[in-house]
């Protein structure tokens, strides 16, 4: 009687201690996914700005003229849905001095009131911003000819 009653208690000692361990461990999981979300989507920003700013360096220079309007065209036609749970804030493109950039930034809303501790009302937000110069093609010939020179003099 008294090794039943002793086995009933331990029984419950793993309940209890189950019942303690189990939510923090979920929400450690569910921080960890929320946190790869976060992540994979900051990645694709910046890989998307990325493209963009390299798109626009390169473009033709008789179509320079319309650069900005072909970049916010290409933003707007931007495939949206490779992103997770992301919320775009701000794309912007735009050509100033021969250089061309390329800014966004987004957020991420957390599911729980727990993760808003650490961030504001719950979001998570990032940004990134590329700029290129864009070439001419004299320019551009002109630095092959200077690196030819330079490797020349210097075998």
């Amino acid at each position: 009687m008294m090794k039943n009653m002793k086995i009933q208690q331990a029984e419950g000692y793993l309940t209890v201690e189950a019942a303690l361990i189990l939510p923090m461990l979920m929400a450690a999981i569910l921080f960890v996914i929320y946190m790869l979300v976060f992540q994979y989507d900051r990645c694709l920003l910046e890989q998307d700005l990325g493209a963009m700013a390299l798109w626009g360096s390169s473009v033709e220079e008789e179509d320079a003229r319309n650069l900005e309007e072909m970049a916010k065209e290409r933003m707007r036609a931007l495939y949206r849905d490779k992103y997770v749970a992301w919320e775009f804030m701000n794309l912007q493109a735009r050509l100033e001095k021969n250089c061309f950039a390329a800014e966004g930034s987004g957020r991420l809303a957390l599911p729980a009131f727990a993760f808003s501790q650490w961030s504001d009302g719950g979001i998570w937000r990032t940004g990134t911003a590329y700029g290129y110069r864009r070439l001419s093609p004299v320019a551009f010939i002109r630095l092959c000819r200077g690196l030819k020179n330079l490797v020349q003099e210097n075998p």
